[in-house]
């Protein structure tokens, strides 16, 4: 992969956060990852390190094989430098990718695991 020079006159990210990347240039390969165990309980108290990965199956299944690379006509300018004006971003989470740049591999997994406690399901 031919490496490029990246110029930016302005990126604002306001947030980046469980297992994501911000990457500026060319990159050969990014593999971001997660596992998320995100519980919503229903009340005022709630006791945090209850629960394990291991106590649900999602987190040790294997993932599904990867993909066969597609083609796509693109652009492409061998030794010219990438410019960038300005990108305002939200946010980048949970295993995702933010790149100004090129990249050749893309690995990303995430396992996320989400449930509610109400109150009558507790009794």
């Amino acid at each position: 992969m031919i490496k490029r020079m990246v110029y930016t006159q302005h990126v604002d990210i306001t947030s980046v956060l469980i297992g994501s990347i911000v990457d500026i240039g060319d990159v050969y390969r990014a593999a971001p990852s997660s596992k998320v165990l995100a519980v919503q309980k229903e009340g005022l108290q709630f006791k945090g390190d209850i629960y394990d990965f291991e106590d649900f199956p999602i987190f040790s299944q294997e993932s599904s094989p990867p993909l066969q690379p597609i083609q796509m006509d693109s652009f492409h300018y061998q030794n010219r430098p990438i410019e960038v004006d300005y990108v305002r971003v939200v946010g980048v989470s949970t295993a995702a990718v933010f790149q100004i740049g090129g990249i050749d591999h893309i690995d990303a997994i995430n396992y996320t695991k989400h449930f509610r406690l109400l109150r009558e399901e507790e009794q």
